[in-house]
């Protein structure tokens, strides 16, 4: 069983992070905002997988994002490649279900 107040302490931790990232997007580089929604996905499946709630294709995507995620300090079109192969991953999996 899911305990109720750690999930709770997990799920305010992110959403506090979403917020600052929105307020600190105002005057960061542009390339951070993708960055900073890559990591919160990343981070709400971390939470889904604690809670033992989470599928192979969720635990996959995050694999993924947690491999790629720092590319956003390499060249622009790497960064661009990450994401869009995330999309690709994505779109692939829409029809799959969960496992």
């Amino acid at each position: 069983m899911v305990d109720r107040i750690v999930l709770e302490k997990e799920i305010f931790e992110l959403v506090s992070y979403i917020i600052v990232s929105a307020r600190n997007l105002l005057e960061e580089p542009a390339r951070y905002g993708p960055f900073r929604l890559v990591e919160s996905a990343s981070w709400l499946i971390r939470i889904l997988e604690g809670a033992g709630v989470a599928s192979d294709r969720l635990s996959s995507i995050r694999a993924m994002i947690e491999e790629g995620k720092h590319t956003v300090m390499s060249t622009e079109e790497e960064f661009k490649d990450f994401l869009e192969s995330l999309v690709l991953t994505q779109v692939n999996n829409i029809d799959s279900g969960p496992s």
